[in-house]
């Protein structure tokens, strides 16, 4: 789906053994399960080469017992905070690829009988497309230039 999202649900279900529902979730899940619907997404310009897409994840954890449910979604906050809010970036086969989300904001409340909600708010800054244009190959000056001297 998005490798970011990817990313996170293998680093939480790492620190949870949770079934993990990417995108959808459907109505009848396993318990304990973590949930992680698209996230919301906002554009700005970030300077003349460059955009920034903040992004906003509502990770969903389900358990039997809101005492449960907070107590998972607390070690995953944890396991977010201590490395330095750094999530390693996984490639389209799983593999790290050496690179790492960093989480800017993370929120944790309840949301409900049994669900959790962990929020996390994180940046990418994209290059726009450049235009190209054909060099010059040749320029030739027709006209003397005048010579004050």
């Amino acid at each position: 789906m998005f490798p970011d999202i990817e990313s996170i649900a293998a680093f939480c279900g790492g620190l949870i053994g949770a079934e993990l529902y990417i995108g959808d979730i459907p109505e009848q899940k396993t318990i304990p399960a973590i949930a992680f619907p698209p996230p919301r997404i906002v554009d700005s310009p970030g300077n003349l080469a460059s955009f920034r897409k903040t992004y906003t994840l509502i990770v969903k954890i389900f358990d039997e017992s809101d005492s449960k449910a907070f107590a998972m979604a607390e070690t995953i906050a944890d396991g977010i905070r201590y490395p330095r809010y750094r999530i390693p970036e996984l490639d389209e086969s799983g593999t790290a690829t050496g690179s790492f989300i960093r989480i800017d904001q993370m929120d944790l409340q309840m949301a409900g009988t049994g669900e959790a909600q962990l929020t996390l708010v994180w940046t990418r800054q994209d290059n726009y497309e450049r235009e190209t244009y054909e060099k010059i190959k040749r320029l030739t000056i027709a006209e003397r230039v005048k010579n004050d001297a």
